[in-house]
């Protein structure tokens, strides 16, 4: 039970206003046709302090994938099953745990208890149904597959959480490897390096460039710490805030893929996507450049999303899309070849449906093959960390050992 505030027409065309106790929405509506009134809109109001705090609070949640995924599942359930969306979502808001998602659903049953359809109601909260999702709902409400619509949006939620894991666990181990090297630096310049700083700097011999190098690093860490670190948290930023603007994301973008190894991964997932995404969306009956706008927003890339852009836009002039693909530059001879000959004889949902399956295994192989990697990398790495610490200790004493020898 909750206060809702409403608005009506009475008999003589006047506005009415009030508020009464309720359920939900549609009780409101009931009283006030028993009342001789018109509704024409009524809202739940809650105490203001509640109620700007869990808004607050809401705008901070994310919506799962998981949760999205089960959400679309059991609509798709409801429209196979014949049961009135409405009632479907609310049964749906009950079985609901992420507040946000819950909150969502009691909108969009609500908006369409007013006559709006599914896909208006969704695109009323684009920060959970993206573009892609609303896009897919209005193609199924036009075409009248609803059903089948739902089905694809589920597979395409759950291939993007399945590449962003693998993305994830492709960068997870260069990190790993990065981060220990960086730790036993650190552990070795806390502990070792100390012992030995004041009899270098004491000593009367030329030191070699790598002590040199070593005193200077030490110097930092223990006379700059603060203006070290304070240098270090400024770059985060500055690196942060430029990721954020569009040159930046795109710059970084296009520096990711030629990473080497992680580079050519995240190529093969943004063509997983790029395939996939593509295929689901032509199969709905999306035209085909309205279809690679949503696409440019799925694969994780901006480099990657503004070629497809491009390509977009040279559809638009009847240049096909084949062409397109190979200037662009970035899309490899199968793809190119693959989407040719789908274009060719009519096919093009089986050949981008080739091509994702063709990159989800060779995500998978190149993952495996990356961690195989790390420990070579790994050691490589200490064995040059420790060869540069022996040489920047020892060269100075076989120094000093020499000059005493000569002095003797």
């Amino acid at each position: 039970m909750g206060t809702f505030t409403y608005r009506a027409r009475d008999e003589k065309g006047l506005l009415v206003t009030g508020s009464m106790e309720a359920v939900n929405q549609r009780d409101v509506y009931a009283e006030l046709d028993a009342k001789g009134l018109f509704p024409i809109s009524a809202k739940e109001t809650k105490t203001a302090g509640s109620a700007s705090v869990d808004d607050f609070l809401l705008r901070f949640q994310k919506v799962k994938s998981d949760d999205l995924i089960f959400f679309t599942r059991q609509l798709q359930t409801i429209i196979r099953a014949g049961i009135p969306v409405v009632a479907g979502l609310r049964a749906l808001e009950e079985q609901t745990k992420s507040p946000k998602l819950k909150a969502a659903i009691k909108t969009i049953a609500q908006d369409i208890d007013r006559g709006q359809s599914l896909s208006d109601a969704l695109a009323q909260h684009r920060s959970i149904f993206p573009e892609l999702y609303v896009s897919m709902v209005r193609a199924g409400e036009t075409g009248g597959g609803l059903e089948e619509i739902l089905e694809r949006l589920a597979g395409i939620i759950e291939f993007q959480m399945k590449t962003k894991e693998m993305l994830k666990s492709a960068m997870r181990y260069p990190m790993f490897v990065v981060g220990t090297l960086i730790l036993a630096f650190i552990v070795l310049l806390k502990m070792v390096v100390p012992k030995f700083v004041p009899i270098f700097k004491s000593a009367n011999i030329s030191l070699p460039l790598p002590t040199q190098i070593l005193l200077i690093i030490n110097d930092l860490a223990e006379k700059y710490t603060v203006f070290t670190v304070g240098t270090i948290v400024l770059i985060i930023v500055l690196f942060i805030l430029y990721k954020r603007t569009a040159a930046g994301a795109m710059a970084i973008d296009r520096i990711k893929l030629q990473i080497p190894l992680i580079g050519q991964i995240i190529l093969k997932i943004c063509m997983g996507r790029f395939a996939f995404t593509l295929e689901n969306l032509v199969r709905a009956g999306i035209p085909i450049v309205k279809t690679l706008d949503i696409v440019s927003r799925t694969v994780g890339n901006s480099y990657i999303a503004q070629k497809i852009v491009g390509i977009g836009q040279n559809i638009e002039k009847g240049r096909g899309i084949s062409k397109p693909l190979k200037e662009a530059g970035i899309f490899p001879p199968l793809v190119i070849h693959l989407i040719s000959t789908g274009e060719e004889t009519g096919a093009l949902e089986e050949m981008l449906k080739e091509v994702s399956t063709h990159y989800d295994r060779e995500v998978s192989y190149s993952v495996s093959r990356l961690s195989a990697w790390v420990e070579p990398i790994l050691t490589a790495g200490l064995s040059v960390m420790v060869l540069f610490l022996a040489l920047a200790i020892f060269m100075p004493w076989w120094d000093m050992m020499s000059a005493m020898k000569g002095g003797g």
